[in-house]
């Protein structure tokens, strides 16, 4: 069996984004009124899809030291989430893990159970955008345009979903990573130029 990474995407969305969400987006002054509903009563989660397991180690390129990201974030990463395809009796199925303490899932509805509020949620991001090594390769050139950011009700449905790129948008956060510092140092020689 053959799969990619939007294939895992896709299959999470189909199998668990409500219809009407995708077929029916509200617009203006509704847009606005459901937004602030749901803005005051969501939890929200990060969800990065990857191909399968085996492609989970790409994840740590995206940073400049993966392994100060891990210290500072594990212990608060518990809506931050990988989710991969796999082939389980024949059948293809996601499996997941949270993304840095590498705790398993052991079924993906788990996952709407974890969100943070949004002031937690936020801050978060904060930090991990800190870590992160340069934006992603994708549209607008923006960290997180290929994270999923959801916005868990309490009954634990999906009721927004956006990606982290269009999350920043909304609620007015620069998601870009600081530019490493470089310092050039220039060695001075004493003694005569040689013409040079």
């Amino acid at each position: 069996m053959k799969w990619w990474e939007k294939t895992v995407e896709y299959y999470f969305i189909r199998k668990f984004i409500p219809d009407e969400m995708i077929l029916s987006p509200l617009d203006g002054e509704q847009e606005k009124a459901g937004d602030a509903f749901l803005s005051s009563n969501e939890k929200w989660v990060v969800l990065e899809f990857k191909k399968d397991f085996e492609s989970l180690a790409s994840e740590k390129k995206k940073y400049k030291s993966y392994d100060l990201a891990e210290a500072e974030l594990s212990p608060s990463d518990s809506h931050h989430f990988l989710i991969y395809g796999q082939v389980v009796n024949g059948k293809f199925r996601l499996g997941s893990k949270t993304y840095f303490s590498n705790i398993p899932v052991s079924n993906i509805t788990e996952i709407f159970e974890a969100g943070k509020e949004k002031e937690e949620f936020i801050s978060y991001l904060e930090r991990l955008i800190e870590h992160k090594s340069k934006a992603d390769e994708s549209s607008g050139g923006s960290v997180g345009s290929y994270s999923f950011v959801a916005g868990i009700s309490k009954d634990k449905k999906i009721t927004s979903c956006m990606n982290l790129y269009e999350f920043g948008l909304d609620h007015g956060l620069k998601l870009e990573p600081k530019p490493e510092i470089t310092r050039d140092i220039k060695h001075e020689r004493s003694g005569p130029s040689m013409g040079m």
